[in-house]
């Protein structure tokens, strides 16, 4: 019984996940869905006309990193199938899933005073 406060945690946090990353394919116009997987899997991306992803978390506490990131395009069977991304935050498994969609990263939002503010 004691594990059930976590798992609920754990199943809230995964339902944010799924959400940022389904608002994450509408930001970079990729058309896909984001669908819950059975655990450890978090999320599964299908990409309409791409590979399909799975970000999972990893089993046993203590874990240097939060999330696994794996996916199959082209060739099922693929180095990342069966060597997924190890990543520590949500920024590296955001990049994973962006570089796994081939989305390009674009230009880096700069702010600066307007010309001749100064």
């Amino acid at each position: 019984m004691s594990g059930t406060p976590a798992q609920g945690v754990a199943s809230v946090d995964d339902v944010r996940v799924r959400v940022f990353l389904a608002d994450s394919l509408a930001l970079w116009r990729v058309a896909g869905t984001v669908e819950a997987g059975e655990p450890p899997i978090v999320a599964v991306i299908r990409a309409n006309d791409g590979p399909i992803l799975w970000v999972e978390r990893p089993s046993g506490q203590g874990m240097p990193f939060r999330w696994f990131v794996r996916w199959r395009g082209a060739a099922p069977g693929g180095p990342r199938e069966e060597h997924p991304r190890a990543c520590a935050s949500l920024v590296g498994m955001l990049n994973a899933v962006r570089g796994a969609l081939g989305v390009d990263r674009g230009a880096a939002v700069r702010i600066a005073p307007a010309p001749g503010d100064g």
